[in-house]
């Protein structure tokens, strides 16, 4: 089997604007659709998340030029050469790697968790929220997902102390002892905020605090490991990756390591990142926020691994179900299932992707 195509397309933005902390201006999300096809008449697809398109179009008479031609299969090779050795891995790296798996996975006509070896087949999953204006509305989608059979839900709440110690509060006397909560102010206090905050938490029974701090400060995210027996978990913004986590490990800054495969190296890494953990002990979390097939990788790699408790799925559900036939969606005892399809095993609908493409390169 040998490459023959490198090819893009540029989506319109999403129509809904994200927010994740009161602090951030809502965002407008760019979607980039990576093919790459083989001799075989298969192709390997991604649809980005969080990608700049210019970067795309920028790289890929480059990508042509190191891809064309190969197989598949060096996908090691391949990737290792993209992100310079892990050093500097990148989302158009990611990209690419992730599309050499879904090529792989076609040409053996098997999930790409199979491929990996096989942990098991279906796992728990969790509800993600976005940011919301109100403590009521934090409440409303609360019981929306309890309704279709989550039975864990992580807040992107205000990042603001004292305003998310409310949120909490109130999502924990409706659904305290029903779902398992988490928060996740992605990064926004400082010290002092944190323990605050982590008090509540721990006298709450939430089940994990996320990104309390700034991953840079490594001292104060061990004082807070340290000082909680409710897990800590951070990392998700150390974009380096698999090379930025010892650190991480070795001094018992945080309890699990979250990454963003679509940054770090895609599956490649994903997988290395998860053996690091295991070798520590330690749980490897990974986010899997973002579109469906930024879902699927993720959860590829989970389904192989056995050091993995959950899986994010955005929420309201399919709010990032951009240009897709099938979609990722958790059952009513709260799990998902993993894709029978060969690759990353959900198809793309490719009449919604002409109506969404601005540009084909």
């Amino acid at each position: 089997m040998k490459i023959t195509s490198v090819k893009a397309h540029i989506l319109k933005p999403n129509e809904r604007k994200f927010r994740w902390k009161e602090e951030w201006s809502p965002m407008t999300i760019h979607h980039v659709l990576l093919r790459i096809g083989s001799d075989e008449g298969h192709e390997g697809q991604f649809i980005s998340w969080l990608m700049d398109p210019g970067l795309v179009e920028t790289a890929l008479p480059g990508l042509r030029d190191l891809l064309i031609g190969r197989d598949p299969h060096d996908v090691e090779q391949i990737s290792y050469k993209l992100t310079d050795s892990l050093r500097s891995p990148g989302a158009v790296a990611s990209a690419v790697d992730i599309c050499l798996w879904d090529l792989l996975g076609k040409h053996h006509g098997e999930p790409i968790y199979r491929l990996l070896g096989a942990a098991r087949n279906r796992m728990r999953a969790y509800a993600s929220t976005i940011m919301y204006d109100t403590v009521p509305e934090y409440v409303k989608i609360a019981e929306e997902c309890y309704e279709q059979g989550f039975r864990a839900f992580k807040l992107h709440a205000f990042g603001v102390p004292d305003k998310d110690i409310e949120v909490c509060r109130a999502v924990h006397k409706a659904f305290g002892g029903k779902m398992d909560l988490m928060l996740d102010p992605v990064n926004a206090y400082d010290r002092l905020g944190a323990f605050k905050v982590g008090k509540v938490l721990e006298e709450l029974d939430f089940y994990w605090f996320e990104a309390p701090i700034a991953d840079s400060d490594l001292l104060g995210l061990a004082d807070l490991t340290r000082s909680f027996k409710m897990p800590i978990t951070a990392t998700e913004s150390v974009l380096e990756g698999l090379r930025g986590y010892p650190k991480y490990l070795t001094g018992h800054v945080c309890d699990s390591i979250r990454s963003v495969g679509d940054w770090i190296g895609g599956i490649s890494a994903m997988r290395k990142s998860a053996a690091l953990c295991e070798a520590f002990n330690a749980k490897y979390e990974p986010h899997s926020y973002g579109t469906t097939l930024v879902q699927a990788a993720h959860l590829h790699v989970m389904l192989a691994i056995h050091n993995c408790d959950l899986f994010e799925l955005p929420v309201p559900q399919g709010i990032l179900d951009v240009g897709m036939k099938d979609t990722i969606r958790v059952t009513k005892d709260g799990m998902v299932e993993a894709p029978t399809k060969p690759g990353l095993g959900y198809d793309i609908d490719w009449d919604a992707i002409k109506k969404l493409t601005v540009k084909e390169i």
